[in-house]
């Protein structure tokens, strides 16, 4: 009964109830998209970095990380790999020999890191053929070819078919020198690393550091990237922990998971700032609509009307106009998100070279992760309901005599 009652009566006023649930649709539709666009840049950054360099997680041998020589690598193991495959919550796993070396061409000389890849897993597990904005990609592992980051071509002055030569320490100080033929440039949305990145087929990297069917690392992209700590112990339990190491990109990576950290809070003082004037906005809307019906309440209570079960009906309004407005806001929210996912955001000029300034690719990605939809039309939900209570507090002390004469 209580519920038909606040039902019919907030359609008796339908210009009231479109402007409260317009105000809750803003709210969540704002929220919604908001923190899709922060997360959206977060997940792009790290998987920019992340998934063409060192992976989620990376098995590397014990110690290689304080001392990242070519010296503590270790060798190709099928086993490790039929271990780590055998982890339902592993979906790929990508061997590397990283290193270091003096890049040449003509008289430009520039430090570079050496990346050994297998062409076909890089192309199977992050697409980093599609990334080719010149030449072709590397075909095999064995092809006598390289491909280099974008900015790192511009700085040597060099581009595709082109030769460059490769000078660094070998396995167990011996000299690594090479010369390639540079197959294609790639455009990474990592700045820092597409400045100085050569990928390089595995096992040439291997000839040329004399580090036969050596690894530094290999490399594993999860299924889920939201519980890496519960993987990294998963994994741990199944490998040899004197010989090998699990570290997680945040481990590896800390200077990127601090700066995210710190960004992090700067939002959250943003979304706390954007609920505040959310939760204003809705009181003005719900006080207008207690004054208007300031002398229709005081006659119910009048003539008899409890005033416990009119505080009832007026929460339970409340809450079937927020209703409306929430849900009308997820739909709003949803054709937002999937419009900017499918059409991101590319920033131009002067705030383009800000972001790459700041060793950021200049594009603004959203996020379409459920909990962003659940958890903020959730929180504008529960803002809604406590400020509802105003409205009943009111009734509970209205005078019935100077509510009508109002």
């Amino acid at each position: 009964m209580l519920l038909k009652l606040a039902w019919l009566n907030i359609w008796r006023n339908k210009r009231r109830t479109i402007i409260t649930a317009t105000s809750v649709f803003f709210a969540v539709l704002l929220a919604i998209t908001f923190k899709s666009l922060t997360d959206g840049i977060y997940d792009n950054m790290i998987h920019n970095v992340v998934s063409y360099s060192t992976g989620y997680l990376q098995i590397q041998q014990t110690g290689y990380w304080d001392e990242q020589s070519i010296d503590n690598t270790f060798e190709e193991d099928e086993n490790l790999y039929q271990e780590l495959l055998k982890n339902p919550n592993v979906e790929n796993i990508i061997p590397r020999l990283q290193s270091f070396a003096l890049a040449s061409y003509t008289d430009k000389t520039k430090g570079v890191l050496v990346l050994g890849i297998d062409p076909d897993k890089e192309k199977a597990v992050n697409n980093l053929h599609e990334k080719i904005t010149s030449g072709e990609f590397i075909e095999n592992p064995n092809e006598n070819a390289v491909v280099l980051g974008e900015g790192l071509a511009s700085k040597l002055k060099l581009g595709v078919n082109d030769t460059l030569v490769l000078l660094g320490q070998g396995y167990h100080a011996s000299s690594a020198a090479a010369k390639y033929r540079v197959k294609g440039l790639v455009k990474l949305g990592a700045i820092d690393l597409n400045n100085s990145v050569v990928y390089i087929p595995l096992r040439q990297a291997q000839y040329m550091y004399g580090a036969e069917d050596r690894l530094s690392s290999v490399s594993i992209m999860p299924n889920k990237t939201t519980d890496l700590q519960g993987m990294k112990r998963s994994i741990q339990e199944t490998i040899d922990p004197e010989k090998y190491e699990v570290m997680t990109w945040k481990e590896m990576l800390s200077e990127l998971d601090q700066f995210i950290e710190a960004d992090k809070t700067g939002h959250f003082i943003i979304i706390a700032v954007l609920y505040i004037i959310i939760s204003f906005g809705l009181f003005g809307t719900l006080l207008m609509m207690l004054f208007e019906r300031k002398h229709e309440l005081g006659i119910l209570i009048a003539i008899g009307m409890k005033k416990h079960l009119l505080a009832i009906i007026l929460l339970l309004e409340s809450l079937m106009i927020s209703l409306i407005g929430c849900f009308a806001g997820i739909i709003g929210g949803i054709l937002v998100v999937k419009w900017f996912t499918i059409y991101p955001i590319r920033l131009t000029g002067e705030i383009e070279q800000v972001y790459e300034d700041y060793g950021i690719e200049s594009i603004l990605y959203f996020s379409s992760e459920e909990k962003i939809f659940i958890v903020q039309t959730l929180i504008v939900m529960v803002l809604s309901i406590l400020l509802a209570f105003y409205p009943g507090y009111k009734v509970m002390r209205l005078k019935p005599v100077e509510a009508i004469n109002s």
